[in-house]
């Protein structure tokens, strides 16, 4: 088969959540099938990304983003009420220009879209469509809107009821769509969406320490994304400063892309280091005794709870940071929703390395059993209709 797969950013094994699922889609499939890659392109990252594509013999072709252009786009979502803010910023005729130039000389016999952030750039004239939700970003700005006040809450509202009437649309358009837990699912309520949780590479993501290592704390994820920022804030300001009385020689890493000025002035504190973007975040996992995820809003399943699981990280995570992960509550991983359990359960870890070798080992367990990508993607072949497996 001609697979045509369209992306906001391009497929990668190490960036965004959805850039990773995506990598993970596309080589598989690329083993069987002829696929090509239409997606945007910014800076010489994505020029690396795109050759490790085309080395799984993947043809892979990049429309520049403009400013300009989700500028304008954006402005024209004040008056259309029907396009959520989060898809103008992707809107560009360039891209739909290309996606048409491509359905007419590719012809494909199927298109998979990732994200309902560039649903608006295409049409597919009656082709089958497949389309990667990943998670509902109506779900996630809902509980973003729980947390929020004033003018920001106001703004939050209206994109909330625009983007979630936006992929429910999405989901009754496409022939079949995904996301990564039922709990995304249900928020949409369109039957035609299936469940396929999130995949880790073992191969990458894999124990390669000691279990006496510094008492270091790590949160790990996109800095920029606003449930992490507000994640990472509120741990600092509710429980980082009662660990470190309980713990003196605790530091917290704060490791991952594009930290928000917020995240970046955290540095202030001599025990807290944001990286940025790391080279491994596997290395940093690795160099940790805990993990945590303490979210207050957000949606999906998140993958760094199961990045630090695979590495037999114990993780302390909030109830909506455990989301659809199925890992059993004190046996694989460790949940707690207020300030004084987190702190209690961190400090715990911390104290007890009996406890980490535990913990952390059952959570490796639990996602090795649940979460390789090689059984996940083959769901997604056979529930799309795609061949799978060998020749």
């Amino acid at each position: 088969m001609k697979i045509l797969v369209v992306c906001p950013e391009i497929p990668a094994a190490q960036k965004k959540g959805y850039q990773v699922l995506s990598y993970h889609r596309v080589a598989i499939l690329a083993q069987k099938h002829s696929v090509q890659v239409l997606c945007f392109g910014r800076d010489e990252n994505d020029l690396s990304d795109k050759r490790a594509l085309e080395a799984l013999g993947i043809a892979v072709h990049m429309v520049g983003w403009r400013k300009l252009d989700a500028l304008r786009f954006g402005l024209g979502a004040l008056i259309d009420t029907s396009m959520p803010f989060q898809c103008a910023f992707y809107a560009s005729n360039a891209f739909r220009l290309a996606f048409n130039s491509m359905l007419r000389e590719f012809n494909p016999d199927a298109v998979y879209a990732v994200t309902v952030r560039i649903f608006s750039n295409i049409s597919c004239s009656g082709k089958p469509l497949y389309v990667d939700i990943v998670d509902s970003m109506g779900l996630n700005f809902w509980r973003r809107t729980q947390t929020a006040r004033g003018l920001k809450k106001a703004l939050l509202t209206l994109e909330h009821a625009r983007i979630k009437a936006f992929e429910r649309k999405v989901a009754q358009k496409a022939t079949r769509s995904f996301v990564v837990s039922e709990l995304d699912r249900s928020y949409i309520g369109e039957g035609k969406v299936g469940v396929l949780p999130l995949g880790i590479d073992l191969s990458h993501f894999r124990r390669e320490h000691a279990f006496d290592q510094a008492p270091i704390v790590v949160f790990s994820g996109n800095m920029n994304y606003q449930p992490n920022v507000e994640a990472v804030l509120w741990f600092v300001a509710s429980c980082w400063q009662a660990i470190k009385i309980l713990v003196p020689a605790a530091r917290l890493v704060i490791a991952g892309s594009d930290p928000a000025p917020s995240v970046a002035s955290l540095v202030a504190d001599s025990s807290i280091t944001v990286t940025g973007r790391v080279a491994s975040m596997a290395a940093v996992l690795n160099a940790s005794q805990v993990a945590v995820a303490p979210m207050q809003s957000g949606s999906g399943m998140q993958f760094k709870v199961l990045e630090a699981m695979a590495c037999s990280v114990p993780v302390v995570a909030t109830t909506i940071g455990l989301g659809d992960i199925g890992a059993v509550a004190n046996e694989e991983i460790l949940i707690g929703d207020t300030p004084e359990t987190i702190t209690e359960l961190v400090v715990s870890l911390l104290r007890d390395a009996s406890q980490r070798v535990k913990i952390g080992e059952a959570g490796f367990r639990y996602v090795a059993a649940n979460h390789q990508w090689d059984g996940i993607n083959e769901r997604f072949s056979r529930e799309c209709g795609f061949a799978y497996g060998d020749a």
